[in-house]
């Protein structure tokens, strides 16, 4: 399945620093858990998704790690597509 324009959009979004909230990551955590449940690297994504906080934290993931791992996700959706 190829990668949603507007799954593209949010995480360019989140990347650039325009929207690095909850909000933004629980959006994209949807929007890839419901485009892609059976790529397993896209699942680890939502699941990293699901524990990220913005300052990050005992078992969560700050902003750097989850902009470094949105962008090797869409590297890997661009791969397999």
């Amino acid at each position: 399945m190829a990668m949603d324009s507007e799954i593209e959009r949010l995480i360019q979004r989140f990347v650039s620093g325009t929207d690095c909230s909850i909000c933004a990551a629980n959006k994209i955590e949807v929007a890839l858990d419901d485009g892609f449940p059976d790529n397993d690297y896209v699942q680890q994504t939502v699941e990293m998704l699901a524990m990220y906080r913005p300052g990050g934290g005992q078992f969560l993931f700050d902003t750097i790690a989850m902009r470094r791992r949105l962008i090797e996700t869409i590297e890997h959706l661009q791969k397999t597509a």
